[in-house]
C-alpha cells in the first residue's frame, strides 16, 4: 500500500501520504506523545549539554552516569520499582531479563504466538525449550505436567499484550500456576506499557499480578526509543553485567532523556490513557455493532478478518481511497489469510473512530 510512497508525520491520529491528510490507524505509538514540547525540550537539554548519539556502557564498569541515571530513576518511579535498567533496543528486553534470572530455572515454558525477541531469549538460556497453546492457561499446566521432574524449575514466556490481536494472556492464571510450582514468570509488556493498568504500568498491572516479571519496548506507549526493565538495585547491576546488556551500547542520550520526559508526563496526565482506552473501546463497540468478531481486549489494537485475504485487500484499498489507512498485516498471530489491524490513538477523536466505522458500513 505505501510501496513508493512519502510518510510525513508522526505515527498518530493524522499521517501524510503524498502530502495527503489521512486519518491514521496504523502503528503502535498509542499515547501520541511525539509532538509534546516537553518530548522536544528533552531531546534539545540532551542535545544542549553535548551529549553523543549513543555512547558506551560505563555503568557496567560501576561508573555513574548522571544523565542515564535520570531515565532509570524515573523508570522506578512509574513502575514503582527501586530502579529500572535502560536498553538500547526493546529487543534486548527478553534476554537481558532471562540472563539475570538465570540461576533461578532450568526449563523455559513459553507461549506458541511470543514474539520472537522471547524465543531468542529462550534458546540463549541454553535451558530445554516447551511451547504451549495461545493464551490458554490449561495447556500451559499441561505441558508443565508432560515435562515434571522433582528439580524442573520453570520459567514461563509471555506477551502481556499479543502485538496483532491486541489478546490478554491470562497473567493472573499463569501467575497462579508459576506459583504453585515455585516458578517464574516473565512478561513482555512492549504493548502494554503506558497504556494499560491504573497506573499504565501493562498488563500484570492491569490483571492484578505483582511478582511477575516484566520489561518492554519505549517505542510503543511512550512514543520514545529503546527498552526498559524495572527492577531493584541489586538485580540491575546484575542484568548490566551480562549479555546483552554488557555487549552493546548504553544507547542514545537523546533517546533517553526523550524516554524519562514522556514517563514523567503519562504519570502526570493519566486522562491521557483514559481518553484512549474511551476511544478503543468505542472502535470496539462499533465493528462488533457491524457484525464483526473482535477480541475482547482492553489494549489499544483492535484486528478483524473478512473472508480471504484478497477481500481484506480490496476492503484496505477502498478504505484507503476514502482517506483512511489501516493494516492489513501479516504478524504474528494473523494466521493465513492476514487481519485488518487497527491501532487506536490517544489523540484520535470520536468523530475520527466514527468516520472509520461508517466507511465500514458501507463496504462490508
Amino acid at each position: 500500500m505505501l510501496a513508493g510512497r512519502t510518510v510525513r508525520g508522526p505515527e498518530s491520529a493524522r499521517l501524510f501520504i503524498d502530502e495527503r491528510s489521512y486519518v491514521n490507524f496504523v502503528g503502535c505509538s498509542y499515547l501520541a506523545l511525539q509532538t509534546l514540547d516537553e518530548l522536544h525540550a528533552a531531546a534539545r537539554r540532551a542535545i544542549e549539554m553535548g551529549h553523543p548519539w549513543s555512547q558506551m556502557r560505563s555503568a557496567a564498569q560501576g561508573a555513574i552516569d548522571p544523565l542515564f541515571d535520570e531515565l532509570a530513576d524515573e523508570g522506578g518511579k512509574f513502575f514503582g520499582q527501586e530502579t529500572s535498567v535502560f536498553l538500547p533496543t526493546g529487543y534486548f528486553c527478553g534476554p537481558a531479563t532471562v540472563a539475570g534470572l538465570q540461576a533461578r530455572f532450568n526449563a523455559v515454558f513459553i507461549d506458541e504466538l511470543a514474539h520472537y525477541s522471547l524465543f531468542d531469549a529462550a534458546s540463549l538460556s541454553g535451558c530445554p525449550v516447551h511451547v504451549f497453546a495461545h493464551a490458554n492457561a490449561d495447556a500451559l499446566n499441561d505441558v508443565l505436567r508432560q515435562h515434571a521432574t522433582p528439580s524442573r524449575k520453570p520459567l514461563i514466556l509471555t506477551d502481556g499484550v499479543f502485538a496483532t490481536t491486541g489478546r490478554l494472556a491470562p497473567l493472573a492464571d499463569y501467575a497462579r500456576i508459576a506459583n504453585a510450582i515455585g516458578g517464574l514468570l516473565f512478561v513482555d509488556e512492549s504493548h502494554a506499557y503506558g497504556v494499560l493498568g491504573a497506573n499504565g504500568r501493562g498488563a500484570a498491572e492491569y490483571c492484578g499480578v505483582s511478582d511477575a516479571w516484566h520489561a518492554g519496548t519505549l517505542s510503543k506507549g511512550f512514543c520514545a526509543q529503546g527498552g526498559l526493565l524495572p527492577c531493584s538495585g541489586e538485580f540491575a547491576a546484575r542484568v548490566r553485567s551480562l549479555p546483552p546488556a554488557r555487549g552493546a551500547s548504553a544507547g542514545s542520550a537523546v533517546s533517553a532523556l526523550v524516554a524519562a520526559a514522556a514517563m514523567r508526563y503519562a504519570r502526570a496526565h493519566p486522562q491521557r490513557r483514559e481518553h484512549l482506552q474511551d476511544m478503543s473501546q468505542r472502535l470496539k463497540s462499533g465493528l462488533r455493532d457491524l457484525g464483526l468478531e473482535i477480541v475482547d481486549t482492553p489494549a489499544p489494537i483492535t484486528a478483524f478478518g473478512v473472508g480471504r485475504h484478497a477481500n481484506m485487500v480490496a476492503l484496505q484499498r477502498a478504505l484507503f481511497d476514502d482517506g483512511l489507512h489501516v493494516a492489513l498485516s501479516s504478524y504474528i498471530g494473523s494466521g493465513p489469510e492476514g487481519m485488518l489491524r487497527c491501532a487506536t490513538f490517544a489523540d484520535h477523536s470520536a468523530d475520527d473512530i466514527d468516520l472509520l466505522l461508517a466507511a465500514l458500513r458501507v463496504r462490508l
